[in-house]
């Protein structure tokens, strides 16, 4: 009998492993251990926060960003696949169509007039120009794209993407399976192009079941990642440690954000979050957010 659950033991428990680890089963409790254990990172200030729907907007709003020339916000969603210019309290002030794009799950504000949207379908990002007089943006007119495909299934793909302007760096993750944090390097300059998987800060990732968006803060240089899932902003204070900086559920109003995929911060440090189907949360504060 001892052989027998011996033999056992070693034949299964490599296989129930691998569907623990390749599902994020393993991510998932300790999360909740961590969860229940330690205080968050984000400072004890006077803020507001406010959430409202945008009834202009249908369903699958999905990424945000912010454009510090015009003191805007830009939102897109993946299908129908538009994007929409908003002012900061989540008010619409145009609206700007894609064609030819296949899942379009973030956005991210370069420079002048440049943006990168990110489509998980096509496993790319593409650079495009959106200018005071844009309405439509086609694909086939895109300046640049760069591909790259870390999934292992359909519709665990790429989710989130922010760029730092100093080092020509962008950062994108996958949702998961795998989770991934990628960054890659001299695509805008044309400059010896290098993609590095962070697996660094995967591995010390104990928060986030998932990863579903991401933000470079050029000011403070850290990154914020967001999970849908687990309902938490995670923060990256250094190049190696995830924090805990907000948990959603854990107040009355941020926690009726129930699937946030979007996550920007403007000059001011204040945060904006939006989620599906068309949840727009902003958290302002008397002081600059850290």
């Amino acid at each position: 009998m001892y052989k027998k659950f011996l033999l056992f033991f070693i034949i299964f428990c490599p296989f129930l492993f691998s569907i623990i680890h390749y599902t994020d089963i393993d991510d998932k409790l300790l999360f909740k251990i961590f969860h229940l254990n330690e205080e968050f990172s984000i400072i004890k200030e006077k803020h507001k926060k406010e959430l409202i729907v945008i009834n202009e907007i249908e369903k699958n709003l999905s990424g945000i960003t912010y454009n510090e020339n015009t003191d805007t916000l830009f939102a897109i969603t993946n299908s129908p696949r538009d994007i929409y210019e908003l002012d900061k309290s989540g008010n619409i002030l145009r609206k700007i169509s894609l064609k030819g794009f296949k899942d379009t799950e973030d956005i991210t504000y370069i420079k002048d007039n440049i943006f990168a949207i990110l489509d998980e379908e096509l496993s790319s990002f593409f650079i495009v120009e959106i200018d005071n007089n844009t309405k439509v943006v086609y694909r086939e007119n895109s300046l640049k794209e760069f591909n790259i495909d870390y999934r292992y299934f359909e519709n665990f793909g790429l989710e989130g993407i922010s760029y730092d302007n100093v080092e020509d760096k962008f950062y994108i993750v996958n949702e998961r399976n795998p989770k991934k944090i990628i960054s890659i390097k001299g695509f805008m300059t044309d400059s010896n192009i290098k993609i590095n998987d962070k697996e660094e800060l995967d591995f010390n990732n104990v928060y986030l079941s998932d990863f579903s968006a991401i933000h470079f803060d050029k000011v403070m240089r850290r990154l914020y990642i967001l999970s849908d899932e687990s309902k938490i902003l995670g923060r990256v204070d250094d190049k190696k440690k995830f924090s805990k900086y907000l948990d959603l559920s854990n107040d009355k109003i941020s926690s009726q954000m129930t699937n946030p995929e979007g996550i920007t911060k403007d000059k001011e440090g204040n945060f904006y979050i939006v989620g599906e189907p068309n949840l727009f949360l902003s958290i302002k504060r008397d002081k600059v957010l850290n």
